[in-house]
Order: C-alpha cells, then sequence, then structure tokens
C-alpha cells in the first residue's frame, strides 16, 4: 500500500475515534422525526452533503439539496444538516441562523470550536481536523480534506445503521437509484 494512502487511513482511524453510537443515533433520530431533510455545504463538504442526500433519498427519505432549483421551502417539522469545516462558511452559517429563526431542527457538524457556526448551534459532530483557514497536527493532508472524508464516513455509517434495522434496504434502495444515467 502507497504512504500516502496509509497516513490517511490512519489520520481517518484518528479522526473518527471520538464519534460514538450515541451521536449517530441522535442523528438518525433526527432525521426519523423529520417530515423532509435539508442539507447544505459549500465547496468539497456541501458535495458530501450531497451524497448524504442522495442516500437518504434512495431510502425513501424526502432529501433536498438546498440551492438546488427544485428545492422548496423550509419548513417547521423540517430537519437541516449543515457541515463547515471553518464555522465561518458565510452562507452556512445564515442558512443555520436563518433555519433557527425559524424553529427548524438543525445538525451542525464542524472542526472549529468557537466559530460562527458553533455559536449558532452546538454542533452534534466535531471533527478534528485542519481547516482552510489553518493547518493541525492531525492531519499532514492539504485543507479540510481530512474533514470531509470524515464527513462522508459519519454519513455512510449512518446509512448503514439506519439499512441495518430495516430488512430488504439495500433492494429498496436499488430501486430508487437513478434509471437514466
Amino acid at each position: 500500500m502507497a504512504t500516502e494512502t496509509k497516513e490517511i487511513i490512519a489520520e481517518l482511524a484518528n479522526a473518527t475515534v471520538n464519534i460514538t453510537d450515541e451521536q449517530l443515533d441522535e442523528f438518525i433520530q433526527k432525521i426519523n422525526r423529520a417530515k423532509r431533510i435539508f442539507v447544505y455545504g459549500t465547496g468539497r463538504s456541501g458535495l458530501m452533503l450531497k451524497t448524504f442526500a442522495m442516500r437518504l433519498m434512495q431510502m425513501g427519505y424526502i432529501s433536498y439539496v438546498v440551492g438546488e432549483t427544485i428545492t422548496p421551502s423550509i419548513e417547521c417539522g423540517d430537519l437541516l444538516i449543515v457541515a463547515s469545516a471553518s464555522g465561518e462558511t458565510d452562507s452556512v452559517c445564515r442558512a443555520a441562523k436563518k433555519a433557527k429563526s425559524q424553529q427548524i431542527d438543525i445538525v451542525t457538524i464542524t472542526a472549529t470550536p468557537k466559530s460562527t457556526l458553533f455559536s449558532i448551534q452546538e454542533p452534534l459532530i466535531f471533527i478534528k481536523s485542519s481547516t482552510k483557514f489553518n493547518t493541525s497536527s492531525v492531519t499532514v493532508q492539504p485543507l479540510g480534506s481530512l474533514f470531509e472524508q470524515v464527513l462522508l464516513i459519519v454519513f455512510d455509517a449512518i446509512i448503514l445503521k439506519i439499512s441495518r434495522a430495516k430488512e430488504n434496504m439495500n433492494n429498496d434502495m436499488a430501486k430508487r437509484h437513478a434509471s437514466i444515467e
């Protein structure tokens, strides 16, 4: 295995060690209580959130990506999931603040305590990593790469936990997978 691959895998193991089953279970409870699920992030974090919204849709949840042309307005009973490594991405912070003012349930994920996003909504999941604004001794990777990789792992772990609780979920998901590609 390549040296860089080994380094990244070791970093992922270290970065996920403090993410608990209780946190994932609370996240799943919020998803299951929500009428609809909205996700929002920018850059690579936003891409990870889009992958999560896709899997949620394939599982039968109603999910949307904020900013897409077919996304409806968020309402009471919905869930907003946002992620920003820096916790300072202006549009993400504005979305969380607006949702909070509308009494929408919010899940935030960040790598930065004492950030604007952290002050709006304490994160359910805190990921130790660097950001586009700072470096960290926990990673050799550039910018927020470790944060984004952990996002994908957390989201896939949630999907796995949900799928294990429902019989034939893989078959049901396959039926909802895109058929025109």
